[in-house]
């Protein structure tokens, strides 16, 4: 049993280290929760974060089995998750009763989209509520104007940005409460992509630090002031400012530790704020746009 509790704490620190926490989740509706493709049977417990974290949209997941049941297969290749579930043993005891002990076991579980050939008519769709999206033309041009931007994909469960194929994740825009809260979100995973080895090379990025660590927080502050400065430029600042404060809050003990954390971070986060803006908004013309 214990090695079952180890496999669930490393899974747990594993997505920490990468940064797939919910810090801030500022848009409306959530994807359902996991549940087995083909009982239908949401997952309880544990299973909910191990599942749930690893951000995909859709919550439907099923074992290799059942994949190939439905006609399909498990992709070359693909990483399965571990689903946790609770087994009971009978053992008769001195006296003549039978014990029931339960013993913690797990088995592995692949997302419908880590399989091919699963008939489209057996995956149920997902209704997602949507809010009313209204592009921010002062923000769009600022992320246009991004030279060199890492892609921006739209079909994610959570917002993060991926230093190994330097790709910014993002829910869709009218899963948002607001335009300015995407956009807020959208500036902060930019800021983290201007810390690739190669625009910045921010070490924060490009080396694996651990969730909580000094490192760690430093590069969230980065990313957080660095949105604050872009958003002040297009001017949702007031419209970011609460999420920001609170956001900022959780990382009081990494500035309490290091007194030159704040300076240094501010001056970190001006420096993605510059390259992200890039000449345009060094022009007068663009400026008093």
């Amino acid at each position: 049993m214990s090695q079952v509790y180890q496999i669930v704490t490393d899974r747990i620190i594993e997505q920490l280290e990468k940064g797939t926490v919910p810090w801030r989740r500022p848009w409306g509706g959530r994807a359902a929760m996991p549940r087995n493709l083909v009982s239908g049977k949401a997952y309880r417990g544990v299973n909910v974060f191990l599942l749930g974290c690893n951000g995909y949209e859709s919550p439907f997941w099923l074992t290799f089995k059942q994949a190939k049941a439905l006609g399909g297969s498990v992709r070359k290749g693909e990483k399965g998750s571990p689903i946790i579930f609770w087994k009971q043993w009978e053992r008769e005891s001195a006296d003549g009763d039978i014990d029931k002990i339960p013993v913690l076991r797990y088995y592995t579980g692949f997302h419908v989209s880590q399989c091919d050939g699963i008939p489209a008519d057996k995956i149920p769709p997902i209704e997602q509520p949507a809010h009313d999206f209204a592009p921010i033309d002062r923000c769009e041009r600022v992320v246009r104007g991004y030279g060199g931007r890492p892609t921006i994909r739209h079909e994610f469960a959570r917002a993060f940005y991926r230093p190994n194929d330097d790709l910014v994740g993002m829910p869709r825009q009218t899963a948002f409460t607001s335009p300015e809260e995407y956009y807020s979100t959208l500036f902060h995973e930019l800021t983290h992509s201007t810390g690739h080895a190669k625009r910045l090379n921010r070490k924060e990025i490009d080396t694996a630090v651990s969730f909580g660590s000094q490192d760690y927080g430093r590069e969230e502050l980065v990313a957080e002031m660095g949105a604050a400065f872009l958003c002040g430029v297009c001017g949702i600042e007031t419209a970011t400012l609460d999420n920001s404060a609170a956001y900022v809050a959780g990382w009081l003990k990494a500035i309490k530790r290091d007194t030159k954390l704040v300076v240094l971070a501010a001056a970190a986060a001006q420096r993605a704020a510059d390259l992200i803006l890039g000449v345009q908004w060094n022009q007068p013309s663009a400026a008093a746009a």
